[in-house]
């Protein structure tokens, strides 16, 4: 029992900075960066499209629930993406990319079964340098239970 317990917590090994700065330098560019504008696009397409809705429609509530079922879908692809790509080239935030996206947005709209996949992941990011202290606040708000405020979350 203890066996399995221990081989299921240490989960794959994790990669070293160098290995993802190498991984960072050497991934086609315009392609990731392309992936997560799209990414973005989608995250945001499926939450605006609700506020378009006409409230006193018939059919409201039955659109309403596509809509989040859609996002709710989009969400979990999302984030399962962004895991990827940020374990194996680090957070891509815009310092780094040199692209104007905002791939925190899609942590920061991780369903909950993801939080604990992420919590260790934003830490790694912060530490490294390669997430701001605002995003790493945000992130860290978000799934510890957007619990107070996340200029509240220490550094």
């Amino acid at each position: 029992m203890l066996f399995i317990f221990f081989t299921a917590s240490c989960g794959k090994p994790q990669p070293t900075d160098e290995e993802i700065e190498k991984a960072f330098q050497e991934i086609n560019n315009e392609k990731l960066w392309k992936e997560l504008e799209e990414m973005v696009s989608n995250d945001q397409y499926y939450r605006n499209q609700k506020n378009g809705l006409d409230k006193n429609a018939k059919d409201y509530q039955i659109k309403r629930d596509s809509l989040i079922k859609l996002r709710y879908q989009n969400d979990h692809t999302n984030t399962k993406r962004i895991i990827e790509i940020t374990e194996k080239y680090g957070f891509p935030n815009s310092d780094r990319t040199g692209k104007p996206i905002a791939p925190w947005i899609l942590f920061h709209h991780a369903p909950v079964e993801y939080h604990d996949q992420i919590k260790p992941l934003i830490e790694r990011e912060f530490n490294a340098k390669r997430m701001d202290s605002n995003t790493y606040r945000l992130l860290k708000w978000h799934v510890n239970g957007r619990i107070g405020h996340p200029d509240e979350i220490e550094l």
